[in-house]
């Protein structure tokens, strides 16, 4: 039986793209995918969440592939999905991306377009620095001097293969 922090998990892996092991490793000292759920129920409440994560766990327990949960959740005949699950499933991937919440619609004190901080760790782990290959600004993991040598692959950051051909795919 799944919890609702593995079917967070395993949904924010389906709209991110991004390897399991890297969004939620075993051995976590930060720990943004329950930090991330517990800011995001109040916000989003809990009969969207429950009925988006209810989707999810409905559409892995039928075999669908990533993409066709993806698809599911957030199109609807072709076009971007306008119901509050696929609102809030927009505001989940930048919230990982950013670590920024972006409240998708008002929900009880939270208005819609309100913006937020998570947290500070939210913000300096947030894999938009990672997809880039880059850092926020007065925050590095990395040597003094790192910038003298080639960065790591984009696959070292994402556990995502990066294409071979020329493009904005690339």
């Amino acid at each position: 039986m799944s919890t609702d922090l593995d079917n967070f998990t395993g949904l924010s892996v389906v709209l991110t793209g991004i390897n399991q092991k890297l969004l939620a490793p075993s051995v976590d000292p930060i720990g943004l995918p329950a930090t991330f759920l517990d800011f995001i129920g109040p916000r989003l409440g809990q009969n969207v969440l429950s009925a988006l994560l209810g989707q999810y766990a409905s559409l892995l327990a039928e075999q669908q592939t990533p993409q066709q949960i993806g698809t599911a959740i957030l199109m609807q005949n072709g076009q971007p999905a306008t119901t509050q699950t696929a609102q809030a499933a927009r505001a989940i991937m930048k919230l990982w991306l950013l670590g920024v919440w972006y409240q998708p619609y008002a929900q009880g004190a939270f208005p819609a377009d309100e913006q937020t901080v998570v947290s500070a760790e939210a913000y300096t782990q947030s894999w938009a620095w990672s997809i880039a290959q880059a850092h926020p600004m007065g925050y590095s993991e990395f040597f003094f001097g790192y910038w003298n040598s080639a960065p790591p692959s984009l696959e070292d950051f994402t556990g995502v293969a990066a294409n071979t051909q020329p493009g904005a795919s690339s």
